[in-house]
């Protein structure tokens, strides 16, 4: 799960005022405004892999506007990215407790607590919290919502990580994740039919990868379709020959020869 935050397109320039060719001075921005670009600085940073940038930036941004929910979550992502645990959590929760209408930031909050192995009972009831927020106070991706919830109850629950992948595909029936996660599911809870049908639904609106190639083979074999396996595998080793999916193809080959 990403975190869905608000970049910027372009350049900003921050510390000082603009000026233009004419020599006209713009105004310096507000605190807030200065806050904000700061912010969307530091997320851009973060984005490009340069954490330190981007901590010092996101860290400038919430000395300028301690309530700006955003900046707080894209610290987090950087704490998170850093290891520091602690200061990560820290983060989540103050961008929730700052935007409780906000399900974008208590996702993000439930996608870390999902993350942070043997909470995701409680990552779950985060999930919940976000999903019940009506669209009409807060317009977010439901349906992307609705699978990382899936995708987290796997680990605890199928049938509950279909509730959720289910009504994803409700939201947005063209989901390419949510259709894959369901076709996975299905494998895990042996409804192989069922499990084939959500995995060509998948390959009917989005590019193979290897996850779903790799599954692909195993439905198949379930099913006794050798021929059907065999192209799995074939188009696998051709198009992801380094991948860790055909890795585990050719180890299971050489198990069975």
């Amino acid at each position: 799960m990403k975190a869905k935050l608000t970049l910027a397109l372009g350049l900003v320039l921050l510390g000082g005022c603009v000026t233009e060719r004419s020599g006209t001075q713009l105004p310096e921005p507000s605190i807030e405004e200065a806050a904000r670009l700061n912010y969307e600085l530091g997320y851009r940073y973060f984005l490009q892999g340069d954490l330190p940038e981007a901590q010092a930036k996101l860290e400038k941004a919430i000395d300028q506007n301690p309530k700006l929910a955003e900046a707080h979550t894209a610290l987090a992502m950087v704490y998170e990215r850093l290891g520091d645990r602690e200061a990560a959590e820290r983060q989540y929760r103050r961008s929730v407790s700052l935007s409780p209408k906000n399900p974008d930031a208590i996702e993000a909050l439930a996608v870390y607590l999902c993350r942070s192995g043997g909470r995701e009972q409680e990552a779950l009831r985060e999930f919940d919290r976000a999903i019940a927020i009506p669209l009409s106070v807060h317009f977010t991706d439901k349906a992307a919502l609705l699978a990382n919830a899936g995708v987290c109850a796997k680990r605890v629950d199928l049938a509950k990580a279909e509730e959720y992948l289910r009504l994803a595909l409700r939201s947005n029936p063209g989901y390419a994740e949510a259709l894959l996660q369901l076709a996975d599911v299905a494998y895990r809870r042996e409804h192989h039919l069922q499990a084939r049908a959500f995995l060509e639904r998948y390959l009917g609106v989005s590019e193979p990868n290897p996850a779903a190639l790799w599954l692909g083979v195993q439905i198949e074999q379930a099913l006794g379709d050798v021929q059907a396996a065999s192209r799995y595998a074939a188009e696998l080793k051709s198009r992801f020959p380094e991948s860790a999916e055909t890795s585990q193809l050719l180890e299971r080959e050489r198990n069975a020869g």
